[in-house]
């Protein structure tokens, strides 16, 4: 994925998310639709602090196989968790509607929560696929200077000899 289309994705989804925080707004009460707004924002801190740490695991773990050169390194499941933690997060976030409050100050709060969630997903799925022309994507620089070194060493009667393997690296 390009860095421009990442860029697009955070302010599209910020953007809808900003749109229904004040819809809601619209008919939320005044002081929003908790009571107590200490333990609805430990509950939230909660949640938080549960997705920085399935990021923060996965992040170290994706950037150690980055480096060896695996593609997919982030399971299946995992994705499942990280999207389900998202969408309630933002669900959780709009139990915040305060119609009392400014929209500005509401549309920012939404707006902050959303654009980091998106953007941390965003750079699990550019650590999960790390082989791209784009920015910050690797490039065999080791691999062709291995295949020169071979092609260097090699004697014209062992460039005569079949190739394990086809151009893709499937074996013949």
């Amino acid at each position: 994925m390009n860095l421009g289309l990442a860029i697009l994705i955070v302010i599209a989804s910020t953007a809808l998310a900003v749109g229904a925080m004040l819809f809601v707004r619209r008919k939320a009460p005044d002081g929003s639709y908790f009571h107590d707004g200490d333990r609805a924002a430990g509950v939230f801190g909660v949640l938080a602090t549960g997705f920085a740490v399935l990021i923060g695991s996965d992040r170290e773990a994706a950037r150690s196989d980055r480096i060896h050169g695996a593609i997919g390194v982030i399971p299946t499941p995992l994705w499942y968790v990280l999207f389900l933690t998202s969408a309630l997060i933002f669900v959780y976030m709009l139990f915040f509607a305060d119609s009392g409050e400014p929209a500005i100050v509401q549309g920012m709060m939404m707006a902050t929560v959303v654009a980091v969630v998106v953007s941390l997903l965003l750079l699990l799925q550019f650590l999960d696929n790390p082989f791209h022309t784009g920015v910050g994507g690797l490039h065999p620089d080791a691999m062709r200077r291995t295949l020169l070194i071979i092609d260097q060493e090699l004697t014209p009667a062992q460039r005569e000899l079949p190739l394990p393997c086809d151009a893709r690296g499937n074996a013949v």
